[in-house]
């Protein structure tokens, strides 16, 4: 072999261990070898390059840098073009658990995965836990409407806003109390969920009904005049006959007073308004009964 070429094995040599120091500075040959070594110094030279791009990639990726672009046709780094493609699949994931679908699932980091998915469904188990008790919070649990409380905080809340008119609705529910004493409370529960369910259906999914009493209902009608709440009031008077006529263990009569109120107004006085009319529907029902019941007495 010749001197120039023994000279550049050599340094192919030395080259070889400073890769595996990683030391992937290029390749400077001190002469010039023959055919046979050139090729080996092309190749070599070849590697060293790629190792360069590959600790390039390796060192931006492991600093959390996920849009660097991967070398072309640089097959050392094939494993570590799919973590990044796993990683930025983790990211997006991580920005739909933020967003709030805690549905996410990771199958493809092994122990990673596991853990991944044991947070969403803890995180999954907090915020269906977190929704039940706000569920509990504001609705009444015998009958899902909303609760006292929810009602005032929107009453205050639409007040404050700009849709007027706003009408409010009480309603009381008749003879709870004799089917409580006469039937049992189980009986007065399921009279209580009819009534709400008369209610229910009579109004709009924007409208806001609550039970804040034993007996009592409220409703909040934004953006609904006087003519509009009288529909409504004929809507429950509807329901009502179609549940007493489908129903022979008890029978849902509802007491109902409304008011309107325009902007500028006060809507704790339309409920006042509201009740004392409530109270004044109620008083000419009980005439209304009676005189019927004096008419079917024999004389």
């Amino acid at each position: 072999m010749k001197a120039p070429d023994k000279q550049a094995l050599y340094e192919l040599a030395e080259q070889l261990e400073r890769l595996l120091r990683g030391d992937f500075s290029p390749i400077r040959l001190s002469v010039p070898p023959g055919p046979e070594v050139s090729r080996l110094a092309e190749l070599i030279a070849k590697l060293t390059a790629s190792l360069r791009e590959a600790q390039d990639f390796i060192t931006t990726l492991s600093k959390g840098g996920l849009d660097v672009a991967a070398p072309a046709r640089n097959h050392l780094i094939a494993s570590f073009k799919q973590l990044q493609a796993n990683l930025r699949h983790l990211t997006w994931q991580t920005q739909q658990i933020a967003a709030g679908d805690l549905n996410q699932r990771v199958d493809f980091l092994g122990e990673f995965s596991v853990a991944f998915n044991a947070m969403t469904e803890a995180l999954r188990e907090k915020h269906e836990a977190e929704e039940k008790v706000r569920y509990l919070i504001h609705h009444d649990p015998l009958t899902d409407l909303y609760n006292r409380g929810y009602f005032e905080e929107e009453m205050a809340r639409i007040e404050r806003g700009r849709r007027f008119p706003v009408s409010i609705m009480m309603a009381d529910l008749d003879d709870l109390k004799t089917i409580n004493d006469t039937m049992g409370h189980a009986a007065g529960d399921r009279l209580i969920r009819a009534a709400a369910e008369v209610i229910s259906k009579s109004v709009r999914a924007e409208d806001v009904v609550a039970r804040i009493g034993g007996d009592e209902f409220a409703v909040i009608l934004p953006l609904t005049g006087m003519s509009a709440t009288a529909g409504v009031l004929a809507r429950i008077r509807e329901h009502e006959i179609l549940f007493n006529r489908e129903n022979d263990e008890y029978q849902v009569h509802l007491s109902v007073g409304f008011a309107t109120v325009e902007e500028g107004g006060a809507l704790v006085d339309a409920m006042r308004i509201a009740d004392a009319r409530m109270y004044q529907d109620k008083s000419a029902r009980k005439e209304c009964g009676a005189r019927e019941a004096g008419m079917r007495t024999p004389g």
